[in-house]
């Protein structure tokens, strides 16, 4: 018997220190471009840690860690809470007093902050619902307690709440009845209810609250209100009530297209994807690819999973996967997001060149062309900057170079022969 055993004991002694050591010296392509310290964040950034996890956390911090570095990137990246928990849970001795102070004091003052704008969100909807307003909480405590399963988890600034265009006028005026004053700056033009955003800050609190219709930036933009949000919402359930919140597939597409607007320079953004994913293992995957498609954001998607599944190392299906290393671009863009923590930041991307990854993920040839139209005709710096990861530039150079000619045209003679009108039409006035 004891023969029997001998081969069988050789072979787990053998395989066991394999494992680790390939999973130490094999880090994700993702991890592997990083820095220590953006390294080290990425380990700590998740609410489970794996034991593989753990064996290269305590490599890491046996390393020269720039403890303040560490603090700085963890408020940057609004992940302090999810680092300092598991830093206190395996490494504690690791992290020097004074860092230990200032996480501690961030920690307790985002749980107070949570949970006051969790109070605050039911006490809103509450009044909004009075008046025959229709809203949906987005990102902040209700991302915190779907994805999460905990409000002190994750770092929220304000309340977040999609809204119908239509019911903008209404709900400004239950925002101004609650002791809300709006703080954007309106048009001035009649016209001010078109504006994406609407922020308003509670009269004496620290207390925001941004309506959206859409999700916009200089060249981005995709719509909020849309029906199919509102037939497929879910309940929330926060401490004081429950409340109807985005559907998981929902949730995991806006995520997604928020961080590529965002060109994912915060590491939270990633972290919210992987949490979700690991949070609700029975997602719709058909649902979220068919959505993304009649969306036109389907590249966003992909690229938001894949971020996930880099820095964090998510399971997804195997048809998802190999649509993400189908992709032309979708793996090459990965390695170089988030910019702050790359070994090679000069190389990243960041929101100062967003127009350029928002050519790259579109998912059609013509909707890039509109867009790169639209490029050349504000001159944008993502023509002539130079920009290794981006390889649509040489077209739109030639693009530009095509269009300059019509564009001189249209800024130099289109004034003029208004110009010409004009005068004729006050001529034959003043006759």
């Amino acid at each position: 018997m004891g023969l029997k055993l001998m081969p069988l004991i050789t072979r787990w002694k053998r395989s066991r220190p394999m494992r680790l050591s390939q999973k130490r010296t094999t880090p994700s392509s993702g991890v592997s471009q990083m820095h220590r310290e953006g390294r080290l964040l990425v380990l700590c950034a998740r609410t489970t840690i794996n034991e593989f996890v753990r064996v290269e956390l305590m490599d890491l911090v046996g390393e020269a860690i720039d403890w303040e570095l560490v603090w700085q990137l963890s408020r940057a990246h609004g992940v302090a809470p999810l680092v300092y928990r598991n830093l206190v849970a395996i490494c504690p001795a690791a992290v020097p007093p004074a860092n230990h102070e200032a996480f501690r004091r961030h920690i307790q003052a985002n749980a107070l902050l949570n949970t006051l704008l969790a109070k605050e969100l039911v006490m809103v909807l509450d009044a909004l619902a009075a008046k025959g307003v229709h809203a949906i909480p987005f990102k902040g405590v209700t991302l915190a307690q779907a994805a999460y399963g905990d409000l002190s988890l994750r770092e929220c600034a304000d309340l977040d709440l999609i809204v119908d265009q239509a019911s903008i006028p209404q709900a400004r005026k239950v925002l101004w009845s609650q002791g809300y004053q709006l703080t954007s700056q309106d048009m001035g033009d009649g016209h001010e209810f078109d504006e994406p955003y609407h922020f308003f800050q509670k009269k004496g609190g620290i207390v925001a609250v941004d309506l959206q219709w859409v999700m916009a930036r200089r060249h981005f933009g995709f719509r909020l209100d849309r029906s199919a949000f509102w037939a497929r919402l879910k309940p929330v359930h926060l401490p004081s009530k429950m409340v109807m919140g985005l559907c998981p597939e929902d949730l995991l597409l806006l995520l997604c297209v928020h961080g590529s607007k965002h060109a994912w320079e915060q590491l939270k953004w990633v972290c919210d994807v992987a949490e979700l994913v690991r949070r609700r293992p029975a997602l719709d995957w058909s649902r979220v690819l068919f959505q993304a498609d009649e969306w036109s954001c389907r590249r966003m998607v992909l690229l938001g999973l894949a971020m996930a599944k880099s820095l964090f190392e998510i399971v997804l299906p195997r048809a998802i996967l190999h649509e993400i290393e189908a992709d032309a671009d979708i793996p090459a863009l990965v390695r170089h997001m988030p910019k702050r923590l790359l070994k090679n930041s000069g190389q990243g991307i960041d929101e100062d060149c967003a127009d350029a990854l928002y050519v790259a993920l579109k998912d059609s040839w013509w909707e890039r062309l509109k867009l790169g139209v639209a490029l050349c005709r504000a001159e944008a710096d993502v023509i002539t900057r130079p920009l290794p990861w981006f390889r649509f530039q040489r077209r739109l150079r030639w693009l530009f170079t095509c269009l300059k000619p019509f564009h001189w045209v249209a800024v130099k003679c289109v004034p003029s022969i208004r110009m010409r009108q004009a005068v004729v039409r006050w001529l034959h006035s003043a006759g």
